[in-house]
């Protein structure tokens, strides 16, 4: 799925048939021959160009690392992103730069509603 956007034997003919008459006038509108393989072609292009897939995963461990060998769309075909704990610093940082344009009354309560926003931020050790 991640490397082709198509699961082979996903469909049976009949749904194969009920997405191709689905897509057939797209596919017209595109100025493409309204053929079986064009329309189902034209399917998986755009379930490709639209279908988002989130995986989340611990990276600690060997299992991480064997999914990773098993199946190499997920280094190839993906975006990783790594999550961490933030420090402390830098999340009050960014609750003032959010607060920076609200007016709360004085600057002192700007930065108590600043320093209350990290605290639920933050993971336990």
């Amino acid at each position: 799925m991640l490397n082709s956007g198509e699961v082979p034997g996903m469909f049976a003919q009949d749904e194969k048939d009920r997405v191709c008459s689905d897509i057939r006038e797209w596919v017209i509108a595109q100025g493409l021959t309204p053929t079986k393989e064009v329309c189902y072609s034209s399917f998986i292009s755009r379930v490709r160009n639209n279908l988002h897939i989130v995986l989340a995963m611990s990276p600690v461990g060997e299992a991480f690392r064997a999914r990773c060998r098993q199946f190499p769309s997920l280094i190839n075909c993906c975006t990783i992103d790594w999550f961490s704990q933030w420090p402390e610093d830098a999340l009050l940082l960014v609750s003032r730069k959010f607060l920076a344009g609200t007016d709360l009354g004085n600057d002192e309560v700007c930065s108590g509603q600043a320093s209350q926003a990290v605290p639920p931020h933050c993971l336990p050790p």
